[in-house]
C-alpha cells in the first residue's frame, strides 16, 4: 500500500507514505518506521532516487514503514533550497510518519549523499530516532562545515555509514575517521568497486540498510 501526502514542516512537503510489501495492509503488519531523505535538491535529487527507492522497498519487505520525500523546492515540496534548514525538512518527516506508525514501534532515519548529511544534522539537533543511516555521506565537498556536526558525538543510537570504495565523495576511511572523530561508533560497510552512485547494487545496498536497521531496531528478522 502506497499513497501520496503532503505534511507540513517550514513549508507544506511531499511524500511518499508506502506500509510494508506482505500484501496486508493491516497496521499491526508495521514493525516500525523508516524516513529515507534524498541526494542534493541543485543536482537532481528526487525522492525517486534509484538508490532511494530501492533502500526503502528493502525495509518495506522487512515490515517497516517508510517515508520518501521531496525537500522544499523539488516537485510538489513548497519553498527554496536552504543548504542546511532541510534538516528540519527531516524532522517534520519524522514527526508526520511517527504520528502515523503503532504506538511504540521504532523510528529511523536514513539519508543518501546531502540526504545523509541532513539525516544526521536532525539527529545533531536533537531529534529522536533509534537508529541513523548515512549513504555515501559527503565528506569531501566544498559545502562541508564539520561544525555543523559537533553535536552529532550524543547520538546514542546505532550508526551506519555505507561508501562505495571508489567514492571520492565520501571515501570511505574519511567517512569512518569523520564521524570516529565525533565521538560516533560507527558500523562501516564498503561495497567494492562501486562510485558516489552504487549504479550496479542497488539491491544489496537496500538489503545492507534494511538488515542494519532491522537488527538495530531490535526487530531481527521477519519469519
Amino acid at each position: 500500500m502506497k499513497g501520496e501526502v503532503i505534511f507540513q514542516g517550514d513549508h507544506q512537503l511531499q511524500g511518499l507514505l508506502e506500509l510494508p510489501e506482505t500484501g496486508d495492509a493491516q497496521e499491526d503488519v508495521v514493525r516500525g518506521g523508516v524516513v529515507v531523505a534524498h541526494p542534493h535538491p541543485l543536482y537532481g535529487g528526487t525522492m525517486a532516487n534509484p538508490v532511494v527507492y530501492h533502500v526503502a522497498r528493502a525495509c518495506r519487505a522487512r515490515g517497516l514503514a517508510t517515508l520518501r520525500f521531496n525537500f522544499r523546492g523539488v516537485g510538489r515540496s513548497n519553498g527554496h533550497y536552504g543548504g542546511g534548514a532541510e534538516q528540519r525538512d527531516v524532522r517534520a518527516a519524522a514527526s508526520f510518519l511517527r504520528g502515523r506508525l503503532p504506538e511504540g514501534v521504532p523510528l529511523a532515519l536514513v539519508g543518501y549523499s546531502f540526504g545523509a548529511w541532513m539525516s544526521a544534522l536532525a539527529a545533531n539537533d536533537g531529534e529522536a530516532a533509534d537508529a541513523l543511516a548515512l549513504v555515501a555521506f559527503p565528506v569531501v565537498w566544498e559545502e562541508m562545515r564539520p561544525e555543523m556536526f559537533l553535536g552529532l558525538g550524543a547520538f546514542k543510537e546505532p550508526v551506519f555509514a555505507v561508501s562505495g570504495s571508489r567514492d571520492e565523495i565520501a571515501p570511505p576511511a574519511e567517512v569512518e575517521a569523520f564521524l570516529r572523530g565525533l565521538g560516533l561508533e560507527p558500523r562501516m560497510r564498503v561495497m567494492n568497486g562501486e562510485d558516489h552512485f552504487f549504479t550496479d547494487v542497488h539491491d544489496s545496498l537496500g538489503e545492507e540498510v534494511s538488515g542494519f536497521l532491522s537488527r538495530a531496531m531490535g526487530l531481527g528478522q521477519l519469519r
